[in-house]
């Protein structure tokens, strides 16, 4: 009888992926203190696997319950949550770091390019708008600032961008959607990256949200895929953190205007772009 082939049945990827699901699935149902021995198990799970066996699905998958335990175990120096974010979000550069130096995703796929920065923008701006705009109509959260002042707006948006936007994609496009596509092909990867970081999301135990981030999640995903850039992603993500904590409480009724310009704009660029490529070849 010929010996169980671990990556033939991918049962080397479908054992931390369920330890994952199973932590954020008590997380969800509020037994934090049961999911954080199943992310720490899994962490030094994955963490002597990558001694043992040359899989760099393992690296990537690492990030997950690190993020998490990084989390839940971040003392509080803060009452506003805002700065909350940096305390978490901060430490994770450091493995995100370790990972491209060892070369287990490389610069390339990691997206780590401006080309192409200035098409995307726009379209990367409205999609995020338009996201945020939904999430707020599933989760209503308040203002991440306690009045309009402008000076903690600005921290917000760039807190959102080059923080939560920043490491949140490198983790989930950069290094999950990679390693998962290579691993189970362009939908496949695509599709599993997405749910997992729908799951990521337990922590406001509200189904639709899980879904709803999911949803986003492929959106996201599609975007990597046709930019191959983690900024245009990164800024997508933190614009859709902007309008769901800062813009949809405060002037919602301005989202659609903001949504459709931005379109215009990629519209017009594509246009322009295809014209110009004409003449060329004329």
């Amino acid at each position: 009888m010929k010996a169980l082939n671990a990556e033939r049945y991918y049962l080397d990827l479908l054992i931390p992926v369920f330890l994952i699901l199973l932590a954020e699935i008590l997380i969800f149902y509020g037994k934090a203190e049961a999911a954080m021995p199943i992310h720490a198990l899994n962490l030094v799970f994955l963490s002597l696997s990558t001694i043992f066996v040359n899989n760099r699905t393992y690296p990537a998958l690492m990030l997950l319950p690190l993020f998490r335990l990084l989390n839940v175990a971040m003392p509080v120096f803060f009452h506003l949550t805002l700065y909350s974010y940096v305390l978490v979000y901060a430490p994770m550069f450091i493995p995100m770091y370790m990972i491209l130096k060892e070369r287990f995703i490389t610069a390339e796929e990691a997206g780590l390019t401006f080309e192409r920065f200035w098409f995307f923008l726009p379209v990367s701006i409205s999609m995020g708008l338009a996201l945020g705009w939904g999430e707020y109509m599933v989760i209503k959260p308040q203002m991440l600032v306690v009045d309009n002042d402008l000076q903690q707006m600005l921290i917000l948006a760039l807190t959102m961008i080059f923080f939560v936007g920043i490491v949140e994609e490198f983790v989930f496009r950069s290094s999950l959607q990679t390693v998962l596509q290579e691993r189970i092909g362009l939908i496949g990867g695509l599709v599993l990256a997405s749910v997992i970081f729908g799951f990521m999301h337990s922590g406001y135990h509200l189904t639709l949200e899980l879904l709803y981030v999911s949803l986003a999640g492929l959106a996201f995903g599609v975007l990597f895929w046709l930019s191959k850039s983690l900024p245009i992603v990164s800024l997508a993500h933190g614009v859709t953190n902007i309008a769901l904590f800062l813009i949809a409480p405060l002037k919602p009724e301005i989202l659609p205007y903001l949504i459709i310009g931005p379109l215009f704009l990629f519209f017009f660029y594509a246009y322009a772009l295809d014209r110009i490529k004409e003449r060329i070849a004329t």
